[in-house]
């Protein structure tokens, strides 16, 4: 497999894996403490997209681009 130019090496997948560990656990307190399902879904939606800014995943990225690329190429009729 291809990588992009500053994809996450293995300390950076180890940083990401503890960050999601976390939310989930963060999550689950809420759940715990009675929270809705829409608090719980909006903390799980910020949350992500904070981690994503602090340790972003450059490959991933580049393969979403590719693939929205990609289906933008099939729906216009290339």
């Amino acid at each position: 497999m291809k990588t992009f130019p500053g994809a996450l090496d293995s300390k950076g997948k180890m940083e990401r894996a503890i960050g999601l560990g976390a939310i989930a656990s963060s999550a689950q307190e809420l759940v715990d403490a009675g929270a809705n399902d829409l608090e719980v879904n909006t903390f799980i939606q910020g949350a992500e997209r904070e981690l994503a800014r602090q340790r972003p995943d450059v490959q991933k990225m580049g393969e979403a681009s590719k693939a929205a690329q990609k289906y933008q190429e099939q729906a216009a009729g290339f």
